[in-house]
């Protein structure tokens, strides 16, 4: 995908017939490059479905203060309450700041979890109900 001319860090890709996003990002990505990620899905009504979040080949330049704000911009969306599972995939020797994520973002809302591996995050995923359809 490319945005104003420059390729995105994160490719977005929601399946509206497996109730699915999933998310790759690759370099540097910052606050605003997340949030825009998120309107994407916000966009196509897929709050609720499961979720992949590889950032195994990226890293950031926000920090968890940004990260905090994007979270309450997703508790704030219509129907928040409804959130599917999400499924982070990160370096096995990097991680920390989306486990911390992981941690403020579970609180007993959705099931959350931090993988090393994406065939495991996938299978977790798969393994978690699915929301049912919407009218």
């Amino acid at each position: 995908m490319v945005v104003d001319g420059r390729p995105m860090p994160i490719h977005v890709r929601v399946s509206h017939p497996d109730r699915l996003v999933v998310a790759v990002a690759h370099g540097t990505i910052t606050a605003q490059e997340f949030q825009d990620a998120v309107r994407a899905f916000l966009q196509q009504d897929a709050l609720h479905y499961r979720k992949l979040i590889d950032v195994a080949a990226a890293n950031t330049t926000a920090d968890l203060s940004n990260l905090k704000t994007l979270l309450e911009m997703v508790r704030a969306a219509p129907r928040a309450a409804e959130r599917g599972a999400l499924a982070f995939v990160v370096d096995g020797k990097r991680g920390d700041l989306v486990r911390e994520l992981a941690t403020l973002n579970t609180e007993g809302e959705r099931p959350v979890q931090v993988f090393t591996n994406l065939h495991e995050a996938r299978r977790w995923l798969d393994s978690v109900t699915v929301p049912p359809s919407r009218p």
